[in-house]
């Protein structure tokens, strides 16, 4: 190696796509959550579920924060204030669906 030390949770990009990526899963998950204690969770549906929920989400920040990371210049500075929105977004769905969990008798 010739002493280049790249940290890739030093950038701040990256950062950011993981705080939403992360986001994104724990939504989902909770969806199946709820899904399996209403009885209507199957499986089958599971690749449909990722598919049309998850990966549209995941794979579209990752491809805007590719952009910003190798394009700074135009990206970065729409990057942030969306992933920011997606976050905001995603975070209401969680309570929502945090406060549903609790709140089934």
């Amino acid at each position: 190696m010739n002493g280049i030390d790249f940290d890739l949770l030093t950038v701040p990009v990256v950062t950011a796509l993981l705080i939403v990526t992360a986001a994104i899963l724990i939504d989902a998950l909770l969806g199946m959550i709820l899904a399996a204690i209403a009885g209507e969770f199957d499986f089958r549906q599971m690749p449909r579920f990722l598919a049309s929920n998850v990966l549209p989400y995941v794979g579209g920040l990752l491809i805007f924060a590719l952009a910003a990371h190798w394009l700074p210049e135009p990206y970065e500075a729409v990057f942030y204030p969306v992933a920011a929105m997606a976050l905001v977004m995603f975070l209401t769905r969680i309570t929502d669906k945090i406060s549903n969990l609790f709140s089934k008798k």
